[in-house]
């Protein structure tokens, strides 16, 4: 049986309530603290939703590919790259279709197929979303590491204070890309115990391997 908490954020998924109008009513409910700060960084998913999350995936897309001006890839749903030069927009459009709506896909129909209520705009916009911490890992690693020399066979990447700085940095961002997305997919599946758990490791995986292909299959 469903919470009323669990029953108040159903409504905002489904945009009976606002998610503003639902963090009023929960805290009517239940008073507690607003989420600011830290704690709103970790998780944005309760008072960002559906159209509003979408529309903040899409701009994170467009950073993104801007991002890809210098000289990095998003070549895989938890992958970026340096790369000798930067890559055509096509290329960058296409990965980001890739590694963004392909697996707010698969993580939706994972979630049909236990729940009949969910929406795919709710997947599309927290799934996006979460992909804020990699664009910030992406401009990191394009402002701070020395330029990939164009050699064959690709040379190793020379270890300069910058390039570490953008590596350290891009770990915790993967970390912070995952807590989102865990987050997110909570927040719109409304899964909880071993089907939570267990779909969100294999959906991450499933994930990166589907854009790995796609890639490879596309050039």
């Amino acid at each position: 049986m469903a919470t009323p908490d669990e029953r108040v954020r159903a409504l905002v998924r489904d945009n009976v309530l606002k998610p503003a109008e639902g963090e009023r009513l929960l805290a009517t409910m239940s008073p507690r603290p607003a989420r600011r700060g830290f704690r709103l960084a970790l998780n944005p998913f309760e008072r960002f939703g559906g159209g509003v999350a979408a529309a903040a995936g899409l701009g994170v897309a467009a950073l993104s590919v801007a991002i890809t001006r210098l000289s990095v890839r998003f070549d895989g749903f938890l992958d970026l790259h340096a790369t000798p030069q930067a890559i055509s927009y096509p290329a960058a459009l296409l990965e980001q279709a890739l590694v963004w709506p392909l697996p707010a896909l698969l993580f939706w129909a994972y979630a049909r197929l236990l729940r009949r209520d969910v929406r795919f705009i709710d997947f599309l916009g927290a799934t996006g979303l979460a992909r804020a911490p990699l664009a910030l890992s992406g401009l990191l690693l394009g402002l701070l590491a020395a330029p990939v020399p164009a050699t064959s066979p690709p040379a190793l990447p020379s270890f300069t204070p910058g390039l570490v700085v953008a590596l350290l940095a891009g770990v915790l961002c993967v970390v912070w890309f995952l807590t989102l997305l865990y987050q997110a997919f909570k927040s719109a599946s409304g899964l909880r115990g071993a089907a939570l758990i267990a779909g969100f490791v294999g959906l991450v995986i499933a994930s990166e391997v589907a854009s790995k292909v796609a890639l490879l299959r596309l050039g």
